[in-house]
């Protein structure tokens, strides 16, 4: 069963400055929306208010056409990765998965990744910038969750990692939708389906790369048309 997240009437202030004034983005399990937008457009703002843990002018979140205030104190609706980590410093990786892991299959399945096998003794301040971003991400995609917001997940990460988390989007968008916003447009291009560009406030759908060009998100010729 395919669901979808409709997002409307987004709108936010920070003092004087309107951020967003009329939002309208969808989304649904099964695919990758890309979100685009310079510094200060307003794409974590949007991601946060999604999430439900920022509290704008006005809004409207619905999942299969179910409103809700808060998404994510439902438990199992949707998932937020922020830029910063949210792992404890101070806990190995199998811990964690051992606490954060709401099934016994989900655990097993985090605990038999090969990529992560090396590091479960580890505690988490002691792992490089990539595999942390790569274990929170795992972490995160294996919720029990209908939708998935990423906030700069390949910023920062070496050719291996960024690779491995598109793998990982591609194989579990099956099942998951994903929204994503990232600087690092080349793995953005790559790894989506649709795409949208958050500019003045508000989304515009984008056809591909050579649209972002025109519309001077991007430098011209600097992406194969896609």
């Amino acid at each position: 069963m395919r669901h979808k997240l409709e997002v409307t009437g987004v709108k936010m202030e920070y003092g004087l400055r309107q951020i967003l004034t009329d939002v309208y983005l969808t989304g649904e399990t099964g695919e990758v929306v890309g979100l685009f937008g310079r510094n200060g457009s307003g794409k974590t703002t949007l991601l946060k208010i999604i999430f439900g843990s920022l509290h704008p002018i006005n809004h409207h979140v619905t999942i299969d056409g179910k409103y809700f205030g808060q998404p994510y104190k439902q438990g199992n609706l949707i998932a937020y990765l922020p830029q910063h980590h949210i792992s404890p410093a101070k806990m190995t990786v199998e811990k964690i998965i051992r606490l954060y892991s709401v099934n016994q299959a989900a655990r097993e399945d985090l605990l038999k990744n090969n990529n992560l096998k090396p590091l479960l003794k580890i505690q988490t301040r002691d792992l490089s910038y990539g595999q942390l971003r790569y274990f929170e991400i795992l972490l995160l995609v294996h919720l029990d969750v209908k939708f998935v917001l990423f906030d700069e997940p390949f910023s920062g990460l070496d050719p291996q990692h960024k690779e491995l988390i598109s793998e990982l989007i591609q194989k579990l968008k099956t099942s998951k939708g994903f929204i994503i916003t990232d600087h690092d447009y080349r793995n953005i291009l790559k790894v989506s389906d649709r795409f949208v560009l958050l500019k003045d406030g508000y989304c515009r759908k984008i056809a591909g790369s050579k649209e972002l060009e025109t519309l001077g998100y991007l430098p011209e010729g600097i992406t194969p048309a896609i």
